[in-house]
């Protein structure tokens, strides 16, 4: 594995650890972080074995309801039925499901497996599910009939939407920890084999690849016609459209997540607790600070808030910094390493929540999601489970 390296101050836990071994071999393995997104205006949350969805003002559990609006019950315990799945300790999701219809959601599972949801009554379709050739950590992306699925030992798989049966395969030669980007009608896939590759997204078929010259565990960010990444060769690096590294930067350490970027400033954080703001300009990055926020890894992809940026740790805590120094303001105790993407929800028609919020997922089962008001002023809202 050619992205292992020594270095001091190594992440330390053997967790980390682990998905980092297993990169070869499979991704990441138990103890899992889960994955939060927006369903029919509510939260829905991917654990382990385990999808539901949440109120997101409060964090109460949804019920399933009939079609005449009426909760349905249990017909032992005459109890509230919630929308919940739960597939037991044997299946891991480090996604939440994907929509694919009205009707219908979509799920992979780390354990070599694909599941149809029947969206209104919270039930697996299928529950053998359909079989992958390989474990996914990703999401799958949904484009022009077909399904897009990373294989985190390597490669990209495209199906029929329709059957699942296989159109093509795209090999790399190392795991594929993050969904492609589709523009145009083609695919920038990122691979822990150190290459950004441009595909023809119906055909399969390659159109250019660069070697970044470090192992690439997350999604590329688009940014006025330039992709961005950050690598585990310790760099952010800039690459062109067509293929053409324009700039790199050099980091303390690992950098996992995908960055940010607002107002021409890119924000990200690396392994060993660094957060750094760049300028992006036309001789490349400008640093305008850099501050060790935390002595542990930083993995989620930073979050802009008006005038702060929050970053999450496997510290057990979430900070946030003001934008323009890189101090920090706030910090709040989450009581479980943060290794999941955060999400920032604004009050919006439809969606039951009176301000704005972050929603913060750890890997603590008894500490599982955590809602703060989203400047990190105050305690929580509320946490999961209550």
């Amino acid at each position: 594995m050619t992205f292992l390296r020594s270095r001091g101050g190594f992440i330390g836990a053997a967790m980390l650890l682990a998905l980092v071994l297993t990169a070869c071999t499979g991704g990441p393995t138990e103890p899992s972080w889960g994955d939060i997104s927006v369903l029919d205006n509510n939260l829905i949350l991917a654990f382990s074995g385990t999808i539901l969805q949440l109120n997101p003002d409060d964090g109460t559990p949804i019920n399933l309801y009939d079609t005449e609006g009426n909760v349905r019950t249990d017909p032992e315990t005459n109890a509230p039925r919630r929308w919940e799945i739960s597939l037991g300790a044997t299946m891991r999701f480090y996604h939440a499901p994907l929509v694919v219809s009205e009707e219908t959601l979509l799920v992979a599972s780390y354990d070599r497996k694909l599941f149809q949801i029947e969206r209104d009554a919270a039930r697996i379709e299928n529950t053998v599910g359909v079989d992958l050739p390989g474990h996914v950590v990703a999401d799958v992306l949904q484009a022009n009939g077909l399904l897009y699925v990373p294989l985190s030992e390597k490669d990209l798989l495209a199906l029929n939407e329709d059957d699942f049966s296989q159109r093509w395969r795209f090999t790399t030669t190392r795991g594929v920890w993050a969904a492609p980007l589709l523009l145009n009608g083609v695919l920038y896939l990122t691979s822990m084999d150190h290459f950004i590759y441009a595909i023809d997204a119906e055909s399969g078929e390659e159109i250019w690849r660069v070697d970044t010259g470090g192992a690439i565990p997350s999604a590329p960010l688009l940014y006025n016609n330039s992709l961005y990444v950050g690598t585990f060769g310790r760099e952010i690096v800039q690459v062109s459209l067509n293929g053409r590294i324009i700039a790199r930067y050099s980091t303390a350490d690992w950098v996992w997540g995908t960055p940010v970027i607002a107002n021409n400033i890119l924000y990200t954080g690396d392994l060993v607790g660094n957060v750094y703001a760049l300028e992006l300009t036309n001789a490349g990055f400008t640093e305008l600070w850099r501050h060790q926020v935390t002595t542990r890894a930083i993995r989620p992809t930073p979050v802009v808030y008006e005038d702060r940026l929050i970053v999450a740790s496997r510290d057990n805590f979430v900070y946030w910094l003001n934008r323009n120094t890189g101090d920090t303001i706030v910090r709040q105790d989450v009581r479980g390493e943060v290794m999941a993407e955060m999400l920032l929800l604004e009050p919006a028609e439809g969606l039951n929540i009176t301000q704005p919020m972050l929603f913060v997922n750890t890997m603590a089962r008894e500490n599982l999601l955590f809602a703060f008001p989203a400047d990190g002023n105050g305690e929580a809202l509320w946490k999961y489970p209550r």
